[in-house]
């Protein structure tokens, strides 16, 4: 993968590094942005710009550190406070290659229960390598990989791997199932259909926080479109959909106090 050092863009960020050069999709003037949007102290004229990325892209270093950030969140709200390190020595030496550095900060918190059921993780002795794509998910029988040349999400259809640049990169990919099966986990769970402005609004993570304050947090450096990962450290986890013709949450709790606090919220949804 061929990369190049400069200004790139993530969720409307500016940051400065490495990024891939054939996965640029478009820039951005930095002579327009803010001053809250910067992340960098590397200095810049009017005249430079940042880079965007197709959605499926490989991870440039701000978007790691995100990963990393954000599944540890994740897990602190199921009560999963210590992480064992995981030692996938023996795993690149059955693989013979060495393993990105995403799917080793995506391993460091993997749990038993997101490497069972039909669709899962698979585990550190279960991935394998086919066509150069490092496989480490499968939907029942169906594999999920990252490209270990070029970083990306790859897809297997019609007995073939694909590359789609609209698709979820490898971050989003696996910290929305994360969430989700997390959610599906815990003791006290709630589904709701949200009706209203919520539903076709272009700013839905502006109006949770608004509707939300202090009570469920919007998960920072997740950007994924439609989607928006909701959290409270004291033990409740939300994920949000929306693709402005439908869109619903779902809500985990680790008691019942939470969960009925979160849900008297009006967002106006319709809970199951």
């Amino acid at each position: 993968m061929k990369t190049k050092k400069g200004f790139y863009c993530i969720d409307n960020k500016i940051y400065f590094g490495d990024y891939p050069i054939e996965q640029v999709s478009g820039k951005k003037s930095l002579s327009i942005v803010h001053s809250e949007q910067i992340r960098t102290d590397v200095p810049f004229s009017e005249n430079d710009f940042a880079v965007r990325f197709w959605d499926n892209h490989a991870l440039t270093e701000a978007e790691l550190i995100n990963m990393d950030n954000g599944i540890g969140k994740i897990m602190r709200c199921m009560g999963i406070a210590k992480f064992p390190e995981t030692d996938l020595s023996e795993t690149e030496k059955r693989l013979e290659t060495g393993l990105p550095k995403s799917v080793k900060i995506l391993y460091k918190y993997l749990t038993p229960m997101l490497m069972t059921d039909d669709e899962r993780f698979l585990s550190p002795d279960e991935m394998y390598i086919d066509s150069g794509n490092l496989v480490f998910y499968k939907i029942k029988r169906t594999p999920i990989a990252i490209s270990l040349s070029d970083g990306v999400l790859m897809g297997y259809r019609k007995r073939k791997w694909e590359y789609s640049k609209g698709d979820e990169s490898f971050m989003c990919f696996a910290m929305n199932r994360i969430v989700v099966k997390s959610i599906a986990q815990m003791p006290f769970t709630r589904l709701g259909k949200i009706k209203g402005a919520l539903k076709t609004t272009i700013s839905p993570e502006k109006e949770l926080k608004n509707a939300f304050e202090d009570t469920f947090k919007v998960l920072e450096g997740y950007s994924n479109y439609g989607n928006i990962i909701l959290y409270n450290e004291n033990g409740a986890l939300g994920w949000f959909r929306q693709n402005g013709f439908y869109a619903d949450i779902m809500i985990g709790c680790t008691n019942a106090q939470i969960l009925s606090e979160l849900i008297s919220v009006d967002i106006s949804a319709e809970w199951e």
